[in-house]
Parts: structure tokens; sequence; C-alpha cells
């Protein structure tokens, strides 16, 4: 019987508070606002009145990543994967093993050119990701357009 009271005691305690929201906050847009509004709440995956609550409060909603940008996480987790069975092959060999491998030098550059793929497109994911989640200018006052808002 204890038990039971514990367990609805902590489910009790675990549920959200229900935010009645009863308050209405009209204003005016243009359409070219209003559409603005819509495709980056959509982009946030935010309804417009949450999307516009979260602006008004002073939050900063982070854009969803594109299906590229996805795609571009993949496959650096894939390239980390490969960094990874790259370091452990290196420290299942000797020294006098790695010293071979590292002056071979057809090996070496092979190498470097497969690195330097994975770099470049870990920079442009990161560039990428970097960009798509700022804000659009315009909406905001002249301080907050300087902080970054």
């Amino acid at each position: 019987m204890a038990y039971e009271e514990d367990t609805s005691k902590q489910q009790s305690e675990q549920e959200k508070p229900v935010v009645k929201r009863d308050k209405v906050v009209v204003t005016k847009v243009t359409e070219q606002e209003l559409a603005q509004i819509k495709s980056t709440a959509d982009q946030c995956g935010m309804t417009r009145s949450d999307f516009i609550r979260a602006r008004a409060l002073g939050y900063k909603p982070r854009q969803r990543l594109s299906d590229k940008e996805l795609d571009g996480l993949r496959q650096l987790a894939a390239c980390r994967t490969d960094m990874v069975n790259f370091a452990n092959a290196l420290h299942g060999l000797t020294d006098n093993e790695k010293i071979r491998l590292f002056r071979h030098q057809p090996t070496m550059l092979d190498w470097y050119e497969k690195v330097a793929y994975v770099t470049d497109r870990v920079t442009d994911f990161l560039q990428s990701a970097q960009t798509a989640n700022s804000y659009p200018a315009g909406t905001t006052n002249e301080k907050a357009k300087e902080d970054g808002a």
C-alpha cells in the first residue's frame, strides 16, 4: 500500500503544471511579414503562436537542420568512425611499423587526400549550420540588431 502511495505521489510531482494561456495579444503585420513569420516558425518546428511568444519573451528559437545539413551530419558521423578506426589501427602498430608507414610517401599522400576531403566536408557543414541559425534582421529595434537578435 505504501508503495502505491509513493508511486502516485511521484507521478503527480512529475506531471507538468498546466499553463492556461487565455490572454490574447493582437498585432497587425503585412502580408510579407506574415509569410516570413510562418516560414521561420515552420523552420524552427514551432507554431506561429509559440514562435511569436518565444521571440517576444526574448528567446531565439533555433531553426531545424535542413535535409542537406542532416545528410552532412550523417557524413560527419561516418567520418568520425573512419578516423576512430584509423587511430585504432595505428595504435596496434609497433613504433617501427608506424615509422615505416609514415615514411612511405604514396601511402601518406593517399591518406592526406582522404583526410583533406573529410576536413573540407566538416568545414562546409559547420559553416552551413552556423548561418542557418541566424535570425532575419529587420524585425527588431536597432539595439537588438546590434546584439545579434
